[in-house]
């Protein structure tokens, strides 16, 4: 095999049109019969009709991977597997599986291609071993991106198609420009027989010189490691076939979570955003609320998908993420949600205010018309007593201070009644103040 001809892996993490609603759970018996039920539905159905209705474009696989299974029943097994399913498009003329679309929740798939190029066709400026590494790292991203921007409506339109089959729990969306490619990063897929030439030798410490572990060239080449994985290049050796290799496939599960958490993350800036711009905001609290925990599910389902992973893929998984930075993605995280949770409590804090300021206002409404009836009893009672002097026939002699209520004018009562109101509302402003 000449060592200019190398075969790579893409993986690239892009929207997906399916996701779950907010708070199901994937893992839940309720959930997992629903989903059984369908896969049976669907492929093993004896109506030949319902098979044939749903016109495919490619293949689902991996739909009722997780069913009926125990846990821990292997230590060489995940336990569980959080993808929802798999979808690649119809097989090439030699029957080879080369990309495979992995489905997650939360409206993301991650999409692996492998693809095969020879490093003596790339054009570069000095023909540097540097600079065709660099010319075959944007090669893959470019045929990558041709081979998603080929299969992405047949994927799209095959999940189309499956979406009458979908409970409730499901949440499948109409957008149909929408294939965005966060990224594409690199695996350079190697064997033994490529690791005798001392060109590709330099080929793969070039490939790796500028990720955060260089120096694992050196121990692939010595065969003191069978894998580099820590930042866009990365090498796996003897690698089984796409969908298969279980390097990759925690690659893609930490690619996956890290593009989860960005997500939550960019919709929390989005919130916070539309918390705290000048123009005035509809529903603020409800969309700040919804994100939050949105993002505190996503990291409550990290930690519970995890310990169903093997020990070696854990430790590798952890590892990647840990490689990057992925703590503090989540500490960033943490941070927007304390900056939500001040907004929301001010919010309340406002709401209490003019709630407290509108019962205050009826209380004083409320004391002024009972002063004023009060004053109008008064002038009324009085006076209906000194020209009725039968009504006082028990007592000794007329009533001092109805006499002199009598005598007051009503007008004066009146202006009486609006100062003691008055008077009042400014010595209740005042204790307030003061408090």
């Amino acid at each position: 095999m000449l060592t200019s001809q190398i075969t790579f892996r893409a993986i690239a993490p892009i929207y997906s049109p399916l996701s779950l609603h907010l708070g199901v759970d994937q893992f839940s018996t309720h959930f997992t019969e629903e989903f059984k039920a369908l896969y049976l539905q669907i492929f093993n159905s004896s109506d030949d009709d319902e098979k044939t209705a749903i016109n495919w474009k490619g293949n689902l696989v991996n739909l009722s991977e997780q069913h009926g299974r125990r846990q821990y029943q292997s230590t060489d097994e995940n336990s569980k597997d959080v993808r929802l399913m798999c979808w690649t498009p119809a097989n090439n003329d030699d029957g080879r599986c080369n990309v495979m679309f992995h489905v997650f929740t939360n409206n993301i798939a991650i999409v692996e291609i492998e693809l095969a190029m020879d490093l003596n066709d790339l054009k570069t400026v000095n023909n540097s071993i540097d600079d065709r590494v660099k010319a075959a790292e944007e090669k893959v991203q470019e045929l990558a991106k041709a081979q998603i921007d080929l299969h992405y409506n047949d994927f799209r339109n095959d999940l189309q198609q499956l979406s009458p089959y979908l409970s409730s729990d499901f949440a499948l969306s109409t957008t149909t420009d929408n294939n965005d490619i966060t990224w594409v990063a690199r695996t350079m897929l190697i064997n033994d027989e490529q690791l005798e030439s001392d060109e590709f030798r330099s080929i793969l410490t070039s490939w790796l010189k500028k990720t955060a572990r260089p120096d694992d060239a050196l121990k692939i080449i010595n065969n003191k490691k069978q894998y580099s994985m820590t930042w866009l290049n990365y090498v796996v050796k003897n690698p089984q076939a796409v969908g298969l290799d279980p390097h990759i496939h925690m690659m893609i599960l930490a690619q996956y979570y890290y593009v989860s958490q960005e997500n939550c993350n960019s919709a929390l800036r989005g919130a916070i955003e539309v918390a705290y711009s000048q123009s005035r905001k509809e529903k603020m609290d409800a969309i700040l609320a919804k994100t939050r925990i949105n993002c505190r599910l996503n990291e409550i389902a990290y930690f519970e998908n995890i310990k169903f992973l093997n020990r070696p893929n854990r430790a590798l998984l952890e590892d990647i993420l840990s490689g990057w930075q992925f703590d503090q993605l989540v500490d960033n995280s943490e941070r927007m949600i304390e900056i939500c949770n001040a907004r929301l409590q001010e919010e309340d804090n406002k709401k209490r205010e003019r709630s407290t300021t509108m019962t205050d206002f009826l209380l004083v409404t409320l004391s002024f018309f009972a002063i004023f009836e009060l004053s109008l009893y008064l002038t009324e009672f009085s006076r209906e007593m000194m020209s009725r002097p039968a009504l006082d026939y028990n007592d000794n002699k007329s009533s001092f201070f109805l006499g002199l209520i009598a005598e007051v004018d009503a007008d004066i009562m009146f202006s009486f009644g609006f100062g003691l109101t008055l008077l009042l509302i400014i010595v209740y402003r005042y204790i307030k103040r003061n408090e």
